[in-house]
């Protein structure tokens, strides 16, 4: 195996890391997310090579947002 094809994988798994990261940092806090449960989330985030990847880009549900005042009682 040659230097550039070790260096091209060490990249691909270094970056695949940092997108599991991001990902599970970005589910926990969800109260919504599409077409699966967040268990099932996890193990496609986990278990696809790049399923991080495919959850950051469809699984995303909408974010949590807080309660606007809707201005009665004025």
């Amino acid at each position: 195996m040659s230097l550039t094809t070790l260096l091209i994988i060490i990249v691909l798994f270094v970056l695949n890391l940092v997108l599991i990261a991001v990902s599970i940092t970005d589910l926990m806090p969800r109260e919504n997310v599409r077409y699966l449960s967040k268990t099932g989330w996890i193990i496609v985030i986990g278990a696809v090579f790049y399923g991080s990847l495919i959850y950051l880009l469809v699984g995303r549900g909408q974010a949590n947002q807080a309660v606007q005042p809707t201005g009665k009682g004025k």
